[in-house]
């Protein structure tokens, strides 16, 4: 596959780095695994195996080898040969044919998964891309214009025509629903900071990108908050600058901060994290501990009869 055309954070991503914390680095991987297990599952592959994420811009690509495509994503068309296409399709192609995807019209990420095995670089038993210490994926970098993805054409048996059910397409739009649960600083003096934080809606700022998002609202006081020791923290944990201003970490979120922890985004509606950009507006919803947990098993219990295995990290 040829790159025509791609943005400055078109990358290869899928499962986050195994044993990451181990060293101190990101987990990486797809910023929202939910739509990369679909586009994978549209060519009969796991959900984690590695596809191309493509952010915000348009991206052009020509096949170079008979292939099977999936498409999933917050783009705003899906052109093959300069005909429209829908998402959720499998869609089979012939050497020469070139795939057109316009910007994210809702959302921010698309992810194009090939039936063919994609050639990465693989790290910590992973082949996504952490951009920042250029490791994984396309030789460690976004890919660029005249870039050849190489890759090994699959068995036949594993390419399977399908059509996403209805009722498993994700909603991509401007505005997000996000449950969380107290972080592990909420028990201080300052619980109430959780039911200010939820109480009033945010938009995200100009200040984001895949290590983290600016939460512009209300500010939260912190006046018997103060910067802590270096604790561990994750994708989706939610801490509380001297600013005042909430932000909320993403997938390549450092693994320890020093700034109190007053919230973590549930298991469950953390891929939805990677569908959020600059202008985007949330609404953080409070549940308990035991109460995501059963969200979370509902949520599998939905798409695992669909999907197979997977896990939303």
């Amino acid at each position: 596959m040829r790159v025509l055309k791609a943005g400055l954070q078109t990358t290869l991503q899928g499962v986050p780095f195994a044993g990451h914390r181990k060293i101190g680095m990101p987990a990486a991987g797809a910023a929202d695994c939910l739509s990369l297990a679909l586009a994978n599952s549209l060519v009969g592959k796991p959900s984690g195996a590695v596809a191309i994420e493509i952010t915000l811009t348009e991206a052009v690509f020509e096949i170079q080898e008979p292939c099977s495509i999936g498409v999933v994503g917050g783009a705003e068309f899906l052109r093959i040969n300069d005909v429209v296409h829908p998402q959720h399709q499998t869609i089979d192609l012939l050497a020469g044919d070139k795939i057109h995807l316009g910007p994210s019209h809702q959302g921010t990420r698309t992810y194009l998964a090939v039936s063919a095995a994609i050639h990465a670089d693989q790290v910590l038993d992973g082949q996504s891309t952490y951009l920042t210490a250029g490791l994984g994926g396309h030789h460690g970098r976004a890919l660029q214009t005249e870039d050849i993805i190489a890759f090994t054409q699959a068995p036949s048996n594993q390419r399977r025509n399908r059509s996403t059910p209805l009722h498993l397409r994700p909603h991509y739009s401007e505005d997000y629903m996000l449950r969380v649960t107290p972080g592990p600083e909420a028990d201080s003096p300052d619980a109430a900071v959780v039911e200010a934080l939820c109480r009033s809606p945010y938009v995200i700022g100009a200040r984001m990108n895949r290590m983290g998002l600016a939460l512009e609202g209300d500010s939260l006081e912190r006046e018997t908050f103060s910067n802590m020791p270096s604790a561990a923290v994750f994708p989706g944990t939610i801490q509380l600058p001297e600013s005042g201003q909430p932000y909320l970490l993403g997938p390549d979120a450092q693994t320890t901060g020093g700034y109190p922890r007053i919230a973590q985004v549930i298991r469950a509606d953390r891929h939805l994290i990677g569908q959020l950009s600059s202008g985007s507006k949330i609404r953080l919803v409070r549940v308990t501990a035991e109460r995501a947990t059963e969200i979370y098993r509902e949520k599998l219990s939905l798409l695992t009869p669909w999907l197979g295995q997977i896990n939303f990290w």
